[in-house]
């Protein structure tokens, strides 16, 4: 029986205005869904959802043509989510019901409680890893002060889903997928949700040397876990025995003016631009092209776009051992996380080798290129085949059985 819609449980807070529109500044938005529409007549995105009077500044949206939002009751953290708790397994037990076959973006708490219903009816599902959730629930890097105390839940969901999909695909580093094996699945690959369009690769290399030492990090500041805050520490450190370097944090959050108190305390405000929200990736690019250095001491991560982008801007990268990074770069430029230590005597290191600064541009250019779109894309299409098919033969079974049944 084929299988023609795909149901995707993201854990993505979107909003929704009054005009239908539902809108996000973070993927998956909807130009992401372009794979998945080659493959499925129709789209359903799962996630929490909260309205907002008018369309939001910068955002895009995630709905139109053959996509659309199912959303879920919103909650931020465990308190808001124990309190809501009702509304959501009213909501999710309606989902579960629908026809089509459904993929899991995880970890999740939606996607681990949809999971079990869905097995309770003997259907299956697809998996996909994006993060290590012990990195991403420690304490100090999860959304919600408490979330680091269920760590453990966390983990062993993950573990759970990956072992019984039928699909699973890694949006992470070899180590995270090692330690969640997909044991029952027909399909298993590491296909990156993050691609990049032609105009991503600069020609032009990197700024010439020059002083100041020209430092860029890209990511939204709603929360710190790309270690801008580790990265303000380090450079101040690095200032005090000589470096004149200045800093350009691209991105906007609630976290933005805790950075700026950070930097005015470290002695280093005015060597620190945080820019804001920027209009889309032409604008970021500009930011990358004048810098000599991208920096990303991310306490977890997955595949990070914002890395790839400047890789593929052949910047030279410094970033810490989390998610995909040790295994998108140069291992002579990962550091542990967290260590303030390590990361400024690494950015202390690349100051100090100008004349190698375009040869490790390039290098990183010539890996970024996997990501480029036209070459991406086709991988990102079997994976959806993948599920199609895998989820086509698992209702066909499921049907058979049932008929079995019947008939005795």
């Amino acid at each position: 029986m084929p299988v023609k819609a795909l149901n995707i449980v993201v854990d993505q807070r979107f909003k929704s205005s009054p005009d239908g529109g539902v809108w996000s500044h973070t993927p998956p938005t909807y130009d992401f869904f372009e794979a998945a529409l080659a493959s499925f007549d129709e789209l359903r995105i799962i996630a929490r959802c909260s309205a907002v009077a008018a369309q939001p500044d910068h955002a895009k949206l995630v709905n139109g043509p053959r996509v659309h939002v199912i959303p879920v009751p919103g909650y931020i953290g465990p308190l808001q989510y124990l309190q809501r708790r009702a509304d959501i397994a009213t909501t999710l037990a309606k989902i579960a019901r629908m026809d089509g076959a459904f993929l899991l973006r995880i970890p999740s708490q939606v996607a681990f409680l949809l999971a079990e219903l869905l097995e309770a009816q003997g259907r299956t599902y697809a998996v996909e890893l994006l993060t290590d959730p012990h990195d991403f629930f420690a304490p100090g890097v999860s959304p919600s002060g408490l979330a680091y105390l269920f760590r453990p839940y966390f983990c062993r969901r993950s573990r759970e889903l990956c072992s019984r999909a039928i699909t699973a695909n890694y949006i992470t580093g070899s180590a995270t997928r090692a330690a969640n094996p997909a044991s029952a699945a027909k399909w298993v690959g590491s296909v990156s949700d993050v691609d990049l369009p032609p105009e991503s690769f600069l020609t032009s290399g990197i700024a010439p040397p020059s002083r100041p030492l020209q430092i860029v990090t890209v990511g939204f500041l709603d929360l710190l876990y790309k270690g801008q805050d580790l990265l303000i520490r380090s450079l101040a450190h690095c200032g005090r025995i000589g470096l004149d370097f200045r800093l350009s944090i691209v991105g906007d959050g609630q976290s933005r003016q805790h950075l700026m108190n950070l930097a005015r305390a470290q002695g280093v405000a005015d060597r620190v631009v945080i820019t804001g929200a920027l209009g889309g990736s032409t604008q970021v690019r500009s930011y990358l092209e004048r810098s000599h250095l991208f920096v990303l001491p991310s306490r977890a991560e997955g595949i990070p776009r914002a890395l790839l982008e400047a890789m593929a801007a052949r910047l030279p990268a410094i970033c810490s051992n989390v998610g995909a990074m040790p295994d998108l770069l140069d291992p002579q430029w990962i550091v542990p996380a967290r260590s303030e230590a390590a990361l400024s005597q690494k950015i202390m290191e690349f100051s100090r080798m100008p004349e190698r600064w375009q040869a490790i541009g390039f290098r990183n250019q010539q890996a970024a290129s996997s990501f480029e779109r036209n070459q991406l894309w086709p991988k990102r299409k079997e994976f959806y085949e993948a599920i199609r098919n895998s989820s086509s033969e698992a209702t066909s079974s499921l049907l058979r059985s049932s008929e079995l049944f019947h008939a005795a």
